[in-house]
């Protein structure tokens, strides 16, 4: 059942429910997370390595809101003081704060989240933040403004946006 549809200025996005009260969340086309909990695992995990590997994670960028499950499960970590999240498409937040705020921790209305309705390479580009870590939420490179996300150049300048002893984490699907 769709419960959700709407056309953004980057993409369309819908979310759905399943017969079990399962949520998906659709950009572009594709299911990209869901609240099954398989999907939660990956998404969650994905978070907390990104807060457990850097020996002071105090400020994070996540690349990519989604269902915001990622983003969330950085933002309870009790080390990270701010979390930064860099979403192109405007309609994103809002519609996760709705429908996933009870899987992702409400983490667009965290005090210590800020979200810029940015593409994340041009963010980057612009700021002159550094971070203890940086990830991004999974996405397909085919999707508008992922493209440039997948080059050495991108993650030169994601490394020149690390403070000393930064990371970067990714999930990368192979199909």
């Amino acid at each position: 059942e769709i419960i959700y549809w709407g056309e953004g200025m980057n993409s369309s996005m819908a979310v759905s429910r399943l017969s079990d009260g399962a949520l998906n969340y659709h950009n572009a086309g594709k299911v990209q997370a869901s609240s099954l909990p398989q999907d939660m695992r990956l998404q969650r995990m994905l978070g907390h390595l990104t807060t457990l590997l850097p020996a002071n994670p105090k400020k994070v960028l996540v690349i990519a809101c989604g269902a915001g499950v990622t983003s969330g499960a950085v933002s309870i970590n009790p080390l990270v003081e701010h979390e930064t999240i860099a979403e192109i498409e405007p309609l994103v937040p809002s519609v996760v704060s709705k429908y996933f705020g009870a899987h992702n921790y409400n983490v667009v209305s965290n005090p210590k989240v800020t979200v810029h309705v940015d593409d994340a390479r041009h963010y980057l580009l612009t700021t002159k933040e550094k971070f203890d870590a940086i990830t991004s939420d999974p996405f397909d490179p085919w999707v508008k403004g992922a493209a440039t996300l997948y080059t050495r150049e991108f993650w030169e300048i994601a490394k020149d946006h690390l403070n000393e002893g930064g990371i970067v984490t990714v999930f990368v699907q192979l199909y």
